[in-house]
């Protein structure tokens, strides 16, 4: 029985806290809030998975030329 009361009264403490510290109706907190909202989902689901793989198959060719071209130049400046 004296969990039981001990147990009320510690989520009554937390009701009041919590009704203490929210912001009253007309103050700016829920505004400052509302400004670092996020316009897309943090996974980024706005792109379809066929366009991300374009992206990355797009990259991976760029630093196989650029890796190429290196190679390329390097061999030139060996033989010289």
């Amino acid at each position: 029985m004296i969990g039981f009361i001990a147990a009320v009264v510690v989520v009554a403490l937390f009701a009041w806290i919590v009704h203490r510290c929210a912001p009253k109706p007309g103050e700016r907190a829920s505004v400052l809030l509302e400004r670092y909202r996020p316009h897309a989902p943090m996974a980024d689901w706005s792109m379809p998975p066929d366009q991300y793989d374009r992206i990355r198959q797009y990259a991976e060719l760029q630093a196989m030329r650029a890796h190429q071209s290196q190679s390329s130049s390097t061999q030139l400046d060996r033989s010289m």
